[in-house]
């Protein structure tokens, strides 16, 4: 590494981790925020309230490395340009796209450690995370008050089930999908209400229809008028895990994509939420590749305006991925368009804001 790429690299370290900080503690600071009431109701330990937040830190990692990219190249350019150090560099022969090359590395690094984390760390704290919500839950009626709600259990089942009812904990309109290892559903199960009876749900007034590797009906439906099924753990891991989209990891999106396809389910808006899940970590590129020449250009303003060009990055992305989403959502826009058109719009102006700085 050279000189000067070590040099930048000191430079940026320390903003870029600060960026990274604090947006976590805001992504956390909304996580505690939106389990208030959970807390208040259940008196809930201290120390089970700092596990579950823990566990939610990866993610909210993967969601701060962008603003952590783009706080510490637009502070490191700032910097460097308004203590006159960039011209002297430029004085010596190194080009700014050259002074750059490290911002760049370290954008592209940040972007693969995003990738990297959602895949292999964040599945496993988010599992962990709907155990622990899981014990929080468990203060909770055994149901809310829900309706045309979708969730599944550790065997791999799926379930649907129209009305829950809160106050005769009582399931109305139930329908369980049952698929074998290759992901094929194999039995369908559906019944006019489930009954809590002890531990053990109750369905009632229902027919199970079993289906061959053809995906065809092999026999006609067997009805029964009561049939026990084991539903509390299923409905613990619901309420465990009671996220939108944007908060599964990319393979648990894909999974449940597969389930809604063979189910003849909408998975428009699922798949407008995978995209997004690879296109947030690249705007740590995106982002680095829009902050240099904008930091270089209003550098002589002062050391601070770095701060300026990062907030107002920040929220003219989220603006653009904001109403991306909900075009995507509403089917006006394709789901890889919608994914993809903030990184895209970002990216082709700061590669012309490179090109222009000389």
């Amino acid at each position: 590494m050279r000189l000067v790429d070590r040099y930048v690299l000191r430079h940026l370290i320390v903003p870029f981790l600060i960026g990274v900080f604090l947006f976590v503690l805001i992504l956390l600071g909304e996580v505690a925020y939106n389990i208030g009431p959970t807390i208040a109701a259940g008196r809930v330990p201290a120390s089970l309230i700092i596990e579950y937040l823990l566990l939610r830190g990866p993610r909210a990692v993967v969601w701060s490395l962008p603003f952590g990219a783009l706080l510490g190249v637009a502070m490191t350019v700032t910097t460097l340009a308004y203590r006159g150090e960039m011209t002297a560099m430029r004085a010596g022969g190194l080009s700014f796209s050259r002074i750059c090359v490290m911002l760049v590395t370290v954008g592209v690094l940040a972007s693969a450690g995003g990738i990297a984390l959602n895949e292999l760390v964040v599945p496993g704290a988010m599992q962990a995370a709907e155990r622990t919500f899981a014990e929080i839950m468990q203060m909770q009626p055994v149901v809310n008050e829900a309706h045309n709600q979708f969730f599944r259990d550790e065997q791999g089942r799926f379930f649907y089930v129209r009305h829950m009812m809160p106050a005769e904990n009582l399931l109305e309109e139930v329908m369980i999908w049952q698929r074998d290892r290759a992901g094929n559903v194999r039995e369908i199960t559906a019944a006019r209400r489930a009954q809590l009876q002890g531990k053990v749900w109750t369905l009632r007034d229902g027919a199970t229809v079993v289906i061959d590797e053809h995906g065809r009906q092999e026999r006609k439906p067997e009805r029964f008028a009561a049939k026990r099924v084991q539903l509390t753990r299923a409905l613990q891991d619901y309420y465990a895990e009671r996220r939108s989209p944007a908060e599964l990891a990319a393979h648990e999106l894909q999974e449940l994509i597969m389930v809604r396809e063979h189910t003849g389910g909408d998975t428009r808006r699922l798949q407008v939420y995978l995209h997004f899940k690879y296109s947030i970590p690249l705007a740590c590129l995106v982002f680095t590749l829009i902050a240099a020449p904008l930091a270089h250009r209003y550098a002589q303003l002062g050391t601070y305006v770095g701060v300026v060009i990062a907030i107002l990055v920040v929220f003219l992305y989220n603006g653009v991925r904001s109403w991306t989403l909900a075009f995507g959502l509403a089917g006006t826009l394709p789901p890889t368009v919608a994914g993809w058109t903030p990184d895209v719009l970002f990216g082709v102006l700061g590669v012309i804001l490179f090109a222009r700085e000389r």
